[in-house]
């Protein structure tokens, strides 16, 4: 088994020496097109490398290397170079013959001596400085190459890792789900649920550093008022890393976070939530309360009681909690109508979505939240002959399909003719015009609600 280099010209052996010098060797490719390169680079005639062939490093570029591991390799497709090296070793090579024959003597007889030209003292040698970064050695440049190199090859190995994680995962998660379907126990209600989560924002869930990120800070108050008790079992029973409720109040008092509503969780919450659970605190407030209360009131009960004067959204409540104390009742609707026009256009909807039907199925199934049900039987709806009942079903119908979301309306400031004549007019209107009206109609509704809990003629002395 040959151990040393296949050049003919390279005196490098397999040794503890050349170990030490830095030189490493490396074996021909298996495979059969490189092999035939490395062969050919050799330039040794009839040469055939064996399963132990070597060539030692001082036949490669400085690039072609990866340092990045324990073990110093070769990149793929590195094909050598420089093959007719100089032996480091004196004497590893015979010194060529001197030619003897007549003509070649005549020829060295008559050659001239060879002349010294002597350097003027006057002229002295310059001596190259390294005191600046440009004029490094060559063997500092080339310490400070392989190292780039070496973090560029560590920072692409990590992507790769990454991609291919991701790609198992979601090769793990198309796998279940086919299972799923082919077991027929995947029906149509469960998809729609998981294509829910299909683009859950799962970076947000890890903490990368000490401090969470701004984006960080607005998803988990997001998450925190769209649902509490889910918020507290992925922190306490999936140990996943989320803020501390207590943490959400202070960066919500404080402004270094903002939640923002989803049209997605809303509408997934639309038939689960327990209407009763927006009554539970209110119901023992009927009577108007002084705004030195409303001041003064707990964060859990200023939600509790406020989080329905827009309907089924107490993350608005929660949202303007930080802003007290408030001046008047005017300054109250103020802000809540700040926090609604400061939303996307897509929080926007999403409170709209959060709106029962004008006389639809929650209102026949008694699902209704107290306010609603109390405003839509203020004009009638509960009282609709089979004809109305039929038409305003297919208008509603018709106009979810063209807008998105159900048609809104304050009922209190309208009787059943006129709002049948308002939907029939606002189902021509554009979509930017049509969510435009009905936030509209979303703050009618809200100062309403808002002026059934607090005194009117309120004010807070500060």
């Amino acid at each position: 088994m040959p151990h040393s280099c296949s050049v003919l010209t390279c005196g490098n052996r397999f040794t503890v020496e050349s170990r030490a010098r830095g030189i490493t060797f490396h074996r021909f490719p298996k495979n059969e097109v490189m092999r035939r390169k490395w062969e050919r680079a050799v330039r040794r005639k009839g040469f055939s490398a064996s399963s132990s062939s070597m060539l030692c490093s001082e036949h490669f570029r400085p690039e072609d290397f990866d340092r990045t591991g324990q073990t110093v390799r070769l990149r793929d497709g590195t094909v050598p170079v420089s093959c007719f090296k100089v032996p480091a070793k004196k004497g590893s090579l015979k010194p060529a013959a001197t030619r003897m024959s007549r003509t070649s003597t005549k020829a060295r007889e008559t050659l001239p001596p060879p002349t010294i030209q002597s350097v003027p003292k006057s002229a002295p040698t310059v001596v190259p400085t390294v005191d600046h970064a440009y004029a490094s050695t060559p063997e500092e440049l080339r310490i400070k190459l392989s190292e780039a190199l070496a973090r560029v090859e560590s920072l692409e190995r990590e992507k790769r890792n990454a991609k291919d994680r991701e790609r198992r995962a979601r090769n793990t998660v198309s796998c279940l789900l086919e299972d799923l379907e082919v077991k027929k126990i995947m029906n149509e209600e469960l998809k729609e649920r998981l294509d829910i989560y299909a683009d859950l924002p799962v970076h947000l869930l890890s903490k990368n550093s000490h401090e969470y990120t701004k984006e960080q800070r607005d998803f988990a108050t997001t998450l925190h008022f769209h649902g509490p008790k889910a918020y507290d079992y992925l922190r306490e029973c999936l140990h996943i890393n989320l803020p501390h409720p207590n943490t959400l109040q202070r960066w919500m008092s404080s402004g270094e976070a903002k939640p923002d509503l989803n049209m997605t969780m809303l509408d997934t919450r639309g038939e689960e939530d327990d209407p009763a659970k927006y009554l539970g605190g209110r119901a023992a407030v009927r009577e108007n309360m002084e705004l030195a209360r409303v001041n003064e009131l707990p964060y859990e009960d200023f939600v509790n009681i406020f989080g329905n004067v827009v309907e089924r959204c107490p993350i608005v409540a929660a949202a303007v909690c930080s802003q007290r104390p408030f001046a008047d009742i005017d300054a109250f609707e103020a802000t809540i109508c700040d926090f609604i026009d400061a939303l996307s256009e897509a929080g926007k909807e999403g409170i709209l979505r959060c709106h029962p039907d004008l006389a639809g199925r929650d209102f026949k199934a008694g699902t209704l939240t107290q306010e609603s049900l109390s405003e839509q039987a203020n004009v009638g709806f509960n009282a609709l002959s089979s004809e109305e009942t039929a038409t305003m079903s297919c208008w509603n119908e018709e106009y979810k399909e063209r807008f998105g979301f159900p048609f809104v309306i304050c009922t209190l400031m309208s009787d059943k003719a006129s709002i049948f004549q308002e939907m029939r007019v606002r189902i021509a209107n554009g979509c930017t015009e049509e969510r435009a009206c009905a936030i509209e109609e979303v703050k009618k509704i809200c100062r309403l609600r808002l002026r059934n809990l607090v005194h009117a003629d309120a004010k807070f002395g500060f």
